[in-house]
């Protein structure tokens, strides 16, 4: 996430993750075997009460072009300050290949916790401000 750790009340918190398909292979009954599974949802759990979905895992700030506080898919805003646990959970989708078969859907989502990680979340102000940053992001200071 962006700020690392720490989020400003009022402003948005971007946070991202990156899953990509893992597949595992073996044999069975003496045949190549693989099973693959493939991320197709990340559900974010803020720790404030608010959760929030996406198809994709979202980027940072810089990848997606925009400026430090600026709102995305999976950014969020707290409303107080405070020490918040967030996790995210990505679900998959699972497929089978057996021999020369292809691949076969698996039927069902397998579903995965991140380890909750901890965003400390602060109001703070700056003298050299000029004016009030959210109605004017081009104010002095800003």
């Amino acid at each position: 996430m962006e700020p690392n750790g720490w989020a400003i009340v009022g402003l948005a918190a971007n946070f991202w993750a990156g899953a990509s398909a893992q597949i595992g292979e073996g044999l069975l009954l003496g045949e190549p075997a693989q099973v693959m599974f493939t991320p197709i949802g990340y559900r974010w759990d803020y720790g404030d009460g608010t959760t929030a979905a996406s198809v994709d895992g979202g980027a940072s700030w810089a990848a997606l072009g925009l400026a430090e506080f600026a709102k995305t898919p999976t950014s969020h805003d707290y409303a107080a300050r405070g020490s918040y646990s967030v996790t995210l959970t990505v679900d998959y989708r699972a497929e089978y290949s057996f021999g020369d078969q292809g691949w076969r859907p698996v039927e069902g989502i397998v579903s995965v916790p991140s380890a909750p990680f901890t965003v400390v979340a602060a109001t703070e102000s700056t003298v050299l401000v000029a004016e009030d940053c959210n109605v004017n992001p081009h104010g002095p200071g800003c």
